[in-house]
Formats: structure tokens, C-alpha cells, sequence
């Protein structure tokens, strides 16, 4: 029986990660993004973008980068994500 569908990350040919706690779910996506959402809310609470410091937007080629790992830190609100271009990061969902 399907209790919820959660939308709003992509996910066509690569794996992106796929995490849970107690409250929450947190997704990769094929646009190089994070996705969080609430386990009674179907659309992301937050979201966030990697990208490159160094290259400017318009230049970047995030549509080639997927998230590629998702975890959180125990039950605490720190979630360890990578992408697909070798960069990790360690991000604190705020309250």
C-alpha cells in the first residue's frame, strides 16, 4: 500500500543517493542538488545546490554532476552528501 510520494528531485539513469531519520528524507538528484523532505510532506522542505566556487554559474556544468551518496549523521541534523565530480559536503538542516 502506498502511504506517499515525494517529488521534486530527478532521477532518470543514475543512482542519487537515498537517506532517512526519524523525521526526515533526504534525496540526491541528477541536477546536482540536495533534496530534504519532511516523512509527512510531499514536496522538499530545502534544497541545496552544489556548485563550483570557482567557475561562474553560467559557465559551470552542473547538468553533467549528480549527487551520488546521501547520509545523515545519526539522528542529528548534519547530512554527508558527494556528487558525481568528487566533492563532499557536510550540510546542517536548520531549524
Amino acid at each position: 500500500m502506498q502511504v506517499r510520494t515525494f517529488k521534486g528531485h530527478a532521477n532518470e539513469k543514475n543512482f542519487v543517493g537515498l537517506t532517512v531519520n526519524s523525521e526526515y528524507i533526504a534525496c540526491g538528484s541528477e541536477t546536482n542538488e540536495v533534496f530534504v523532505y519532511h516523512k509527512e510532506i510531499s514536496k522538499p522542505v530545502t534544497w541545496h545546490k552544489f556548485g563550483s566556487p570557482e567557475v561562474d554559474d553560467a559557465e559551470d556544468e552542473a547538468g553533467s554532476y549528480f549527487i551520488s551518496a546521501v547520509c545523515w549523521k545519526s539522528d542529528s541534523p548534519t547530512i554527508l552528501t558527494a556528487n558525481s565530480q568528487g566533492t563532499i559536503k557536510v550540510l546542517v538542516l536548520a531549524a
